[in-house]
């Protein structure tokens, strides 16, 4: 069966989460994304979320401090820039759109 990296985690590519417009920047932690996405930060893209559907042995690859970039927060309102925190297992919105 084959496999997909998506996100920076591997997943059979026949049982990928839909991140939608979620991509991570690379060589780093973070992701960038569509503000009609931000839902999915923490519906898709946490730990519970992506265990079920990773490959035997692959890890969630995210870690507190990790960002998500909100690449048209102005036009749509959203707020700009969450991170992620591995105890709560969420993304938090820190620089809202003012």
């Amino acid at each position: 069966m084959n496999k997909i990296n998506k996100c920076g985690m591997l997943f059979y590519e026949n049982n990928v989460p839909d991140f939608g417009s979620i991509e991570k920047i690379p060589c780093s932690g973070n992701v960038v994304l569509l503000a009609e996405d931000i839902p999915k930060l923490n519906s898709v893209l946490t730990q519970s979320g992506c265990q079920a559907y990773l490959v035997e042995n692959e890890s969630f690859s995210f870690h507190t401090g990790d960002l998500a970039y909100i690449v048209d927060w102005i036009t749509e309102e959203s707020g700009a820039v969450y991170m992620y925190h591995s105890g709560t297992d969420c993304w938090y919105e820190i620089i809202p759109n003012e």
